[in-house]
């Protein structure tokens, strides 16, 4: 019943979900804690901006966060409208990456990663334009714009530069001058950044020293019950890609070529979160898009309609009872 809803495409579930939204978010908003990640003792330039006008951790910064937590969503069910890679319309991405808010309850407080993770999607959408464009196309300029800026409030967004050379292979033909301006687009709001701090500084050192503060490794601890809904998402992700590569001749090749650019971002993501000393759990937020999309065409797809109920009961049942797990341990 509960997936049959979420699985509408009438207006009234908008309402539906920015009500979810306010009900995953009550608890933030009626006790507000500390933010346990590193980025706000030592912030990027551009959330720095942020931070020195709304505390993370206020109830505008909790505010704030929730409203882009709902845009985030509803950039991804535009998205699918835009590409239609799904095979059907619906507000079901919108609901399950909302719903991973409740992973980490300190998501839910200001950070720069949700801010971050919707300038890797608007990049994304700038390359999928690209496809079937027979003319030189510079949307890669305008992806390694977005993650330059994006990198600007968080980090490790930067190593998503990688992810416009990947989608570039995938979805058009080789030609230099499309791998080399994501490189200008990258730098150009990075430069400009540095040069602002010349010009009031008179040298380099402080925007310097805001690169090597956030080079410091760092830990981020979730409890036991974390793990054991891990277990269970890993189990829904398994038959997921097996669902969507039992199916893939079903969809159409643009299709195909989408879901895999958002399984190099689930990937470049995992691989920077066990890898990189600096990266830490919130490096889980990047892989929700693209587990919001995978989940969705299960969901929708899943032969036995009892049990895609049964699914997404506990799928949804467990990420709320995360909100409440530091309480128990």
């Amino acid at each position: 019943m509960l997936l049959r809803l979420f699985k509408s495409i009438r207006p009234s579930i908008i309402f539906l979900i920015v009500l979810m939204t306010v009900g995953i978010w009550l608890n933030a908003f009626l006790n507000p804690g500390n933010s346990n990640f590193y980025f706000n003792e030592h912030p990027m330039p551009l959330y720095g901006v942020l931070t020195n006008l709304v505390s993370p951790v206020s109830i505008l910064g909790t505010l704030i966060t929730m409203i882009i937590w709902v845009i985030h969503g509803l950039l991804l069910v535009r998205l699918n409208t835009k590409f239609f890679f799904i095979n059907e319309r619906t507000y079901l991405p919108a609901a399950i990456f909302i719903l991973f808010g409740c992973f980490i309850a300190d998501l839910q407080s200001l950070t720069p990663v949700i801010i971050s993770s919707i300038f890797l999607l608007l990049a994304i959408e700038r390359l999928l334009n690209s496809y079937r464009n027979t003319n030189i196309s510079f949307s890669s300029f305008d992806a390694g714009l977005l993650i330059g800026t994006g990198t600007l409030f968080y980090l490790n967004l930067g190593f998503f530069l990688l992810l416009v050379w990947i989608g570039l292979l995938i979805l058009r033909p080789v030609n230099w001058r499309e791998w080399v301006v994501p490189i200008l687009g990258f730098c150009t709001p990075v430069f400009l950044t540095a040069a602002i701090y010349y010009l009031l500084n008179g040298d380099l050192s402080l925007f310097i020293g805001i690169i090597q503060d956030n080079l410091v490794p760092f830990k981020y601890d979730i409890s036991q019950f974390h793990y054991y809904f891990l277990g269970y998402l890993a189990l829904l992700v398994a038959f997921a890609s097996f669902q969507i590569i039992r199916d893939r001749i079903m969809k159409k090749v643009r299709s195909r070529k989408i879901f895999l650019i958002f399984w190099w971002v689930f990937s470049i993501s995992a691989i920077v979160f066990f890898f990189v000393p600096w990266a830490s759990f919130e490096m889980i937020v990047f892989g929700f898009a693209p587990l919001s999309f995978l989940l969705t065409n299960y969901f929708l797809n899943i032969r036995v309609k009892w049990f895609g109920e049964l699914s997404f009961f506990l799928f949804a049942g467990g990420l709320i009872f995360l909100l409440f797990a530091d309480k128990i341990t």
